[in-house]
């Protein structure tokens, strides 16, 4: 081990630290391995030479951000996964994310990014905030800058740094803290004489329109080139260097309708800002066409249309005839799409889109009310049974054109549909294997498809006209409990309330379901790779000590533990073929090892959790022949 630099020391017993990726005033950022199963980690630590009252604050400033991001759920956002409290200091374990900060990458380029680069990360960056801001309560994150923006080699983006992140409290403004960055920070949320201030005006709103502002000087900074600077008056007080003029003033090639966007977004005054990171969002989509140029054009089209429609005001007929050769050619172009696509190829390179799938959604976009490209193009996602992060961002792209698509009576079995296709495929890596907790992540991402199965299908017996099969909504039901089982237990923690009805609940359901899928024929069980991931979920739990002692706790004994053990290697051992047979192998195979590896730790776990009676005694855990304490 390197004494001077930690690295090669073990924390918790388990994570090794490899290389040190991060510091800032109080803290460093370790990457490590966590040697049972070999993922990558990223491993926050405060500094050991932060001690006193400094060293206690920063302490309960780490674990309040980590207990705050454990309750988020969005692939923006890197998870925590363990919080750990030696006594000497905290470690806070959380996904890594492989990927620079805008910031350092914009100061290697040594010049500003391209329109359409920073125009996609804005959008991206919308739909995270708008996620934060659609929390209840709602959370504003107070702190977007480039620096907090890490850019992956996908070209997706993930959000860091929630430390001074708020929760609107009902009948409160603002928490009272003058937190942020001076010149990307709104100025409601730092004022101009900050120097003279303690804590903010109880009557200053704090709320979505802060974020716009922030996110607003981001993408200036990032298209132009020019950064807020902090410099020093006379007095010595520190002062934002920094005049925003429009983008074109530095760069004549940018777009006015990016430029109309920053400056909408960046006003003084919250109320002359977009209201929300949606309606940022849509005009991003849409910034060719916020132009003088495109705002003209169609006034001409507007004009030119209403003297046709008075010339064809004696002739109704025309006006069909019109119409119907319009729906004709519009018809013809998608056929004639749809016909390329299938025939396009569907081989990609790195996480870049097909010709298939830029076919499949130019079908989308011309006929956003067909279920059948959207079909298609979740086929080219599965063609090698991997759904990467990439992937998931164009999809959900795709599918905001599905606005009045819930009509159709095929919607649900396509979110169901596409929920197994998250289940079974989402976040297996490039070279097979999970990226992460893949089973829980996948299952995660699953779970707003399955509701929205739920929600087409309402509690009426014909399922309000849907044409899907009754085994796919009992299917949906139980997929939404076991994706959200880990949600609603971290949020009854929050919440100060017993967790041992979510822990139930989800037990009766994972058996259920394993138990249904080990006794159903062959032709009624779950597609292989839904089985698989069922399968994973269930050892990734039972393998885990936190879990299984909550388990114990609700009630399950070692018995049922056992039972469960039993069935989901039997289960594992019947899908044996399916991931040795050659078109699956190079996927599932290393999938079908992460499964045994947590297998082989359970049987030490039930024993670790069941067979320690002082453990048991002062947890109420339950053994076999007894009562639950």
């Amino acid at each position: 081990m390197n004494e001077a630099t930690g690295i090669g020391r073990l924390v918790d017993g388990k994570y090794q630290i490899i290389e040190q990726i991060g510091r800032g005033g109080m803290s460093n950022v370790w990457l490590a391995r966590d040697k049972r199963l070999g993922k990558l980690w990223a491993v926050k630590e405060i500094k050991p030479n932060v001690s006193g009252t400094q060293g206690e604050a920063l302490r309960r400033a780490i674990v309040d951000e980590a207990n705050f991001m454990k309750h988020l759920d969005h692939p923006a956002i890197p998870r925590v996964v363990d919080i750990i409290d030696t006594g000497a200091t905290v470690f806070v374990v959380m996904d890594y994310v492989e990927g620079r900060a805008l910031s350092r990458v914009m100061q290697e380029r040594g010049k500003p990014f391209d329109q359409a680069d920073v125009v996609n990360w804005g959008i991206q960056l919308c739909d995270v905030l708008g996620y934060l801001h659609r929390r209840n309560p709602q959370i504003i994150y107070r702190d977007m800058k480039p620096a907090n923006v890490i850019l992956r080699d996908d070209g997706t983006v993930r959000l860091i740094d929630f430390g001074v992140c708020m929760e609107r409290k009902p009948g409160r403004c603002n928490d009272g803290r003058i937190v942020g960055t001076p010149g990307y920070a709104s100025p409601e949320q730092i004022p101009q004489h900050v120097s003279h201030l303690r804590e903010l005006d109880p009557d200053v709103v704090i709320d979505d329109r802060t974020d716009v502002y922030a996110l607003g000087v981001t993408l200036y900074t990032l298209v132009t080139g020019h950064t807020p600077t902090l410099t020093k008056d006379r007095d010595g007080r520190e002062r934002v260097s920094f005049r925003m003029r429009p983008i074109r003033v530095w760069n004549p090639r940018l777009s006015e309708g990016l430029e109309r966007i920053i400056v909408h977004a960046t006003q003084t005054n919250p109320a002359q800002r977009y209201a929300t990171m949606d309606e940022m969002r849509y005009d991003l989509e849409r910034y060719e066409e916020l132009t003088q140029e495109w705002r003209d054009a169609q006034r001409r089209k507007i004009k030119v249309f209403w003297r046709w429609m008075a010339g064809c005001a004696a002739s109704v007929a025309l006006g069909f005839v019109c119409l119907a050769i319009s729906d004709s050619i519009t018809a013809r172009s998608y056929d004639a799409i749809m016909h390329r696509a299938q025939e396009a190829s569907r081989v990609v390179e790195g996480d870049e889109a097909s010709e298939a799938e830029l076919l499949y959604a130019e079908a989308i976009a011309l006929m956003p009310r067909s279920v059948e490209p959207y079909r298609k193009l979740l086929e080219v996602y599965e063609h090698d049974y991997r759904f990467t992060v990439g992937e998931d961002g164009r999809w959900r792209r795709a599918f905001m054109h599905a606005q009045d698509l819930a009509n159709d009576k095929e919607y649900a079995q396509l979110c169901f549909d596409v929920g197994a296709s998250y289940l079974s495929y989402f976040g297996i890596d490039k070279g097979g294997g999970s990226v992460g907790n893949a089973a829980i992540m996948s299952a995660e991402a699953a779970a707003p498809w399955f509701r929205r199965v739920l929600d087409a299908c309402g509690e009426s017996e014909d399922h309000n006209g849907q044409r899907i099969d009754d085994a796919n909504v009992r299917a949906a039901l139980v997929y939404q409990v076991v994706t959200e089982f880990y949600q609603n237990v971290t949020r009854a923690g929050r919440e100060g309330k017993g967790v041992s009805e979510e822990y139930t609940q989800f037990w009766e359901v994972l058996c259920s379901t394993v138990g249904r899928e080990s006794d159903a024929r062959d032709g009624r069980k779950s597609a292989e790779g839904v089985r698989v991931r069922l399968y994973q979920i269930a050892s990734e739990t039972l393998s885990s000590s936190t879990y299984l002692a909550g388990f114990a706790r609700a009630g399950i004994t070692e018995a049922m533990a056992r039972e469960l053990l039993q069935r989901v290697r039997q289960g594992v051992e019947e899908l044996g073929e399916f991931a040795h047979a050659n078109e699956y192998r190079e996927v599932y195979q290393p999938v079908f090892q992460e499964i045994a590896t947590s297998l082989a730790l359970v049987e030490q776990n039930i024993r670790n959790v069941y067979g320690n009676p002082v453990a048991a005694a002062s947890d109420g855990l339950v053994r076999d022949g007894e009562e639950a304490l």
